[in-house]
């Protein structure tokens, strides 16, 4: 009796700290997410990959993570199909801000100029929150690791 009993504990323990999981830096980096920590890049050259496959007109995807100020992960998803990009912004994992997650279609991903110099950005975004798309913009920035 006394062993079911502590199999059950650490059964319960188990699974409430599974529910609990934070996705943070180190798991971002190791998951291979492009990370934006406060305009800190890592794993950007993944973008160029994905950027490269889009012109080759061959499927992919890939996940952008930026961190709030106070470490929350906010995702950006970019999936291509061979023809357009879907864009999935996804706060939902922000402990301090209003829970989102929105989608929409855009036809192409360039770099052009922004506020902090050059940036990838979307263009040609239609359908439901178009305004996402639009608004997109990933600073080309200091690349960890490659000085």
């Amino acid at each position: 009796m006394h062993v079911r009993f502590v199999f059950l504990i650490l059964l319960c323990s188990a699974l409430l700290t599974s529910c609990n999981s934070v996705y943070d830096y180190e798991t971002a980096i190791k998951n291979g997410d492009i990370v934006d920590l406060h305009g800190n890049m890592n794993n950007m050259e993944r973008l160029d990959t994905f950027k490269t496959n889009m012109n080759l007109q061959k499927k992919d995807k890939v996940r952008i993570t930026r961190f709030t100020i106070e470490g929350d992960p906010i995702f950006y998803n970019l999936a291509y199909n061979g023809t357009d990009i879907k864009l999935t912004y996804d706060n939902s994992k922000d402990k301090h801000g209003k829970k989102r997650i929105r989608s929409t279609n855009c036809k192409s991903l360039f770099i052009g100029k922004s506020d902090a110099g050059e940036a990838y950005k979307l263009e040609g975004c239609y359908g439901d929150h178009k305004d996402l798309g639009e608004s997109f913009e990933l600073p080309i920035g200091i690349i960890k690791g490659l000085n």
